[in-house]
């Protein structure tokens, strides 16, 4: 009897690990959607309907329930197995997470950076100029605990376990049932909802409600090399940051040199999620100036300004929303000078960044090697007389380092001018 339920166990095993992922999820009715799209674009889908996956790694598969299918028609006003050959098969991409994940890797504390199988240079350019014109993939950012930041997409409750959330473009959060399935070519769950294709990192901010840092980008004249540029990550200060700058000063006029420091002063060279801020890590904005990680009760902080808002994947990278305006940082000290009012009422009290500032990369994650020469914030050479990337441009990253140094260069000529200027940023977006 003994003999005959280990072979039993053994054929069942190698059954399930030997079946397509079509096989594997055409035992669940709720996923009919997904096996009928697998079944419409079967070139695109080759390695799924197959014994073995054409990946020489193993694979996480998230699959779309019907119920996701049928909110994709009701929000698009299409079916998704109406779209393009190109745009279904990027979408599939998407879905598919390299590495088999189980149902632990899905819940870790800081949460998981994922990479997909997406590179199409629409929606993923996160490289940058150091990393020797290497595609990386697109990432998914997942995590088990609820959070109030992104916007969600809640068909229904699929899980009587504490909420795992999958966030892609635009921060736009499903579902994900913390149960996996096994096929030939590794594991797939089940989510309520399609990820999001990413997109700009303007549209991503626009997204993310960060609506007084775009208006800055566009009127200094950058947000198409913003756009452009690649391996870019925006830690945005909200617009309540913006206004309470605002507020406290009546007298704050247009600046335009201070306005686009400041906002270079929010820019990291490559792409930062929240897996990568490790605490008392040093690194550096695109303009020279010191950045300090802080992981104090459940928060993280860069100087003195808390994350409110964080993940939102962009093509290029990662946006992020801070509390408040970084303040400048000490380094000898540590301490922190706050970007109020008061420091930018005169031009004496604005600091100029340290002439060699060190850099340290964290460690954690899915991150490529950050930079003080990488992609900048600049605006257009109409604008400086430079060579930074036009709008039409393609980002730094293709037009030589030679370009990316002299960016840096600019960028931090400019700041060290709004030290003098001492005309103040916010009124310049707000007045827009």
């Amino acid at each position: 009897m003994k003999l005959l339920l280990l072979v039993r166990f053994f054929v069942t095993t190698t059954t399930v690990q030997a079946q397509s992922l079509l096989n594997a999820t055409a035992r669940y009715p709720q996923l009919s959607s997904f096996n009928e799209l697998l079944s419409t674009f079967p070139d695109l889908a080759a390695g799924l309907l197959t014994n073995i996956s054409t990946s020489p790694s193993r694979q996480t598969i998230l699959v779309p329930s019907n119920d996701a299918f049928d909110n994709y028609q009701q929000q698009n006003g299409a079916s998704v197995s109406s779209l393009s050959s190109s745009d279904v098969g990027n979408i599939l991409n998407y879905h598919t997470l390299q590495g088999a994940l189980s149902s632990s890797d899905i819940q870790q504390p800081n949460g998981l950076v994922s990479e997909t199988a997406l590179r199409d240079s629409t929606y993923a350019t996160r490289e940058n100029a150091t990393d020797a014109g290497d595609s990386l993939p697109q990432v998914v950012y997942i995590s088990s605990t609820e959070t109030a930041t992104g916007r969600k997409i809640k068909a229904r409750q699929i899980s009587a376990l504490s909420s795992v959330d999958v966030r892609s473009g635009r921060g736009n959060e499903i579902e994900l049932e913390q149960t996996p399935g096994n096929w030939s070519g590794g594991v797939f769950f089940v989510v309520n909802g399609f990820l999001t294709l990413p997109v700009n990192q303007t549209d991503t901010m626009t997204s993310a409600n960060l609506t007084s840092f775009v208006r800055g980008l566009v009127r200094t004249d950058v947000a198409d090399g913003t756009n452009a540029a690649r391996g870019l990550t925006c830690v945005c200060p909200s617009n309540q940051a913006f206004e309470a700058i605002s507020n406290n000063n009546g007298n704050l006029t247009d600046g335009f040199g201070s306005l686009l420091a400041t906002l270079t002063r929010h820019g990291l060279t490559g792409s930062y999620y929240t897996t990568n801020f490790t605490d008392g890590d040093m690194i550096q904005s695109q303009n020279g100036y010191p950045i300090l990680v802080t992981r104090r009760n459940g928060s993280i902080f860069l100087n003195d300004a808390r994350l409110v808002g964080s993940n939102y994947i962009a093509n290029s990278g990662s946006v992020h929303a801070l509390d408040r305006i970084m303040g400048f940082l000490n380094t000898t000290t540590n301490e922190t000078t706050p970007a109020n009012a008061a420091i930018y009422s005169d031009p004496a009290n604005i600091p100029t960044p340290p002439p060699t500032p060190s850099v340290e990369t964290s460690s954690g994650g899915v991150i490529p090697t950050s930079n003080a020469t990488g992609n900048q914030i600049v605006p257009s050479a109409t604008e400086t007389g430079g060579s930074g990337p036009a709008a039409s441009g393609t980002g730094a990253a293709e037009t030589g380092s030679t370009e990316g140094t002299s960016a840096a260069s600019s960028s931090r000529d400019l700041c060290t001018w709004a030290a003098f200027v001492g005309t103040a940023f916010v009124m310049g977006i707000l007045a827009l």
